[in-house]
């Protein structure tokens, strides 16, 4: 039962490693656009900045996990 759940964890942790990566690169891709463009909404780059803050969290929780 302890190497099942070790392949699990590992298999999570994984998932944390990539989540965070895609959510920090897409939420600073949001907030540059947000910060290069004429006319922005406040709802746009708050919604920017909860996905780099989510990446973040996601990166710290694969990194605490190692």
């Amino acid at each position: 039962m302890s190497d099942q759940q070790g392949k699990k964890d590992g298999r999570r942790n994984k998932w944390y490693l990539i989540l965070g990566i895609l959510f920090l690169g897409y939420g600073s891709y949001r907030l540059y656009s947000h910060l290069t463009a004429v006319e922005t909404d406040n709802f746009g780059s708050v919604l920017a900045i909860g996905f780099i803050v989510f990446g973040i969290y996601d990166l710290f929780r694969y990194f605490k996990k190692m």
